[in-house]
């Protein structure tokens, strides 16, 4: 049974970089959400104007407690804040849960380019 709040806004939802957990290549960052703060940890990669989150884990999450819907507010936040125009996730090779052993497929996320209104 999914736990998350359907659907988050932007405004429900802040980040800031965990700099003791923090150790190049990988960074931790913590997002404070409705349901409480989750940390994700991965190896940012700039590619132009997208970053790619490379190994992706997350941490202080039960499982389907976020939900797509939710992942995707996240993604666009951080886009919008960062002044991204792509979010790439890669995420880590499962080690317990869905196919242990596996790496789940890559999820794309882009921002959306309001067009530009003449005065």
């Amino acid at each position: 049974m999914a736990h998350y709040l359907a659907p988050w806004t932007a405004e429900d939802i802040s980040f800031d970089i965990v700099y003791d957990m923090t150790d190049h290549p990988v960074v931790t960052v913590r997002v404070l959400t409705p349901i409480g703060p989750l940390r994700f940890m991965a190896e940012p990669v700039m590619q132009g104007a997208t970053m790619l989150l490379k190994g992706l884990h997350v941490q202080d999450l039960t499982p389907n407690a976020v939900g797509m819907a939710n992942l995707m507010v996240i993604a666009r936040m951080v886009m919008e804040r960062m002044d991204l125009d792509g979010l790439v996730i890669e995420g880590a090779i499962r080690s317990t849960g869905a196919k242990p052993g596996h790496r789940p497929r890559g999820i794309r996320f882009t921002r959306r380019v309001r067009p530009a209104h003449d005065a």
